[in-house]
């Protein structure tokens, strides 16, 4: 079990707790019973959003394969959120990105946006940044404090301060941090949150990059502060949700402070309809290192990233199921006084293919 530094933590939860938050908590009244509706990763993109020509493969996978499958995983979400439905949260690289100037990459937010807003009528769409939001030439790293950030603002029907995408909901008793992974602070904003919300029943982390690594292609991208936050969310007896991966994960840790799940949500429409495989691709934290491609240790660049993984052991988890569900679908949280249950549908059904008890008094 990982040893905690009992001092240090405690100065990080002063350092927070005496100061001002700079990220303000929006607050909703909430029911005791609801559900909330998570999208992964669906890389929305089109010809129109570029003006370099595209190699045909980044085509087929962006263009014809987006129109096709992942709009059907968004219409059997929004079917799944009519009823009982608080808000809907999209994860991280809502569109592909590598736009030619922070313009298109803009227009592209702005039309999957509003995309998303005719699939989810009613309900209010929150989000978070992810890698690809920011990935472009020109200047369109700027697209997501452009033009994400005022559609958020837009949503919550208010115009708060906002670090990046970092903020956070108080949606009744319970606590959703949405955090941003690309600003030096964010952990901090995150701990205040925490701290300026000491009441919450129930506490949300949402983030694009993982907490715990579940990811082949750079196994060592995590949540950049982890280390400072994992004791702090599962002292909080929290529940991270993010996505990334591209592939479904359901992963529970657990140190000195106590037991923290993490459910990893991808949407990209690749698989949509298929027949959901019963296997689990790895069903341990060793075995899905032993398949890490040799390559990646030798790399320089990635150095830093083999550093964050040798922090973590396999003993450290309780749970470690990566990719053990078709790698595309949406996951429906159900909420209530007692219980925090995941949902995950992987076609359009109408029943989840598998249902996860994250939390459970």
């Amino acid at each position: 079990m990982k040893k905690l530094s009992v001092l240090a933590a405690l100065a990080v939860l002063l350092l927070a707790g005496c100061s001002i938050p700079e990220v303000e908590t929006v607050k909703f009244p909430g029911t005791d019973h609801y559900q909330v509706t998570f999208i992964g990763d669906i890389h929305y993109d089109g010809p129109q959003y570029h003006i370099k020509p595209m190699p045909e493969r980044a085509k087929r996978l962006h263009f014809t394969q987006w129109q096709g499958a992942s709009q059907q995983v968004l219409a059997a979400a929004a079917e799944q959120s009519k009823k009982d439905t608080a808000f809907v949260v999209q994860l991280g690289d809502m569109i592909q990105g590598d736009c030619d100037n922070a313009d298109l990459q803009g227009a592209a937010y702005q039309d999957i946006f509003a995309m998303l807003k005719k699939y989810f009528a009613g309900k209010m769409l929150l989000a978070v940044r992810g890698n690809h939001g920011h990935r472009g030439l020109s200047d369109a790293k700027y697209a997501p404090e452009r033009t994400l950030v005022p559609l958020i603002k837009k949503e919550l029907g208010r115009d708060i301060k906002m670090v990046g995408t970092n903020y956070a909901v108080r949606y009744g008793k319970d606590l959703y941090i949405f955090y941003d992974y690309l600003p030096k602070n964010s952990g901090k904003l995150a701990i205040d949150a925490l701290n300026s919300n000491a009441d919450a029943r129930h506490v949300f982390f949402l983030t694009h990059l993982p907490m715990f690594p579940c990811s082949i292609g750079n196994p060592g991208w995590v949540v950049p502060q982890f280390k400072e936050l994992i004791p702090l969310l599962a002292r909080r007896k929290a529940i991270v949700i993010n996505a990334h991966t591209h592939s479904m994960s359901d992963i529970v840790y657990k140190c000195d402070a106590g037991i923290l799940p993490q459910i990893t949500v991808t949407s990209m429409g690749r698989e949509w309809l298929k027949k959901p495989k019963s296997e689990i691709r790895y069903k341990s934290f060793d075995e899905w290192k032993k398949n890490i491609r040799p390559a990646f240790y030798k790399n320089p660049k990635y150095k830093w990233s083999f550093e964050n993984l040798q922090y973590f052991k396999n003993e450290d988890f309780i749970r470690y199921r990566v990719g053990h569900l078709e790698p595309s679908g949406f996951v429906k949280i159900v909420i209530n006084a007692e219980k925090v249950s995941a949902h995950i549908f992987t076609d359009n059904s109408g029943k989840p293919s598998k249902t996860i008890v994250l939390k459970d008094k």
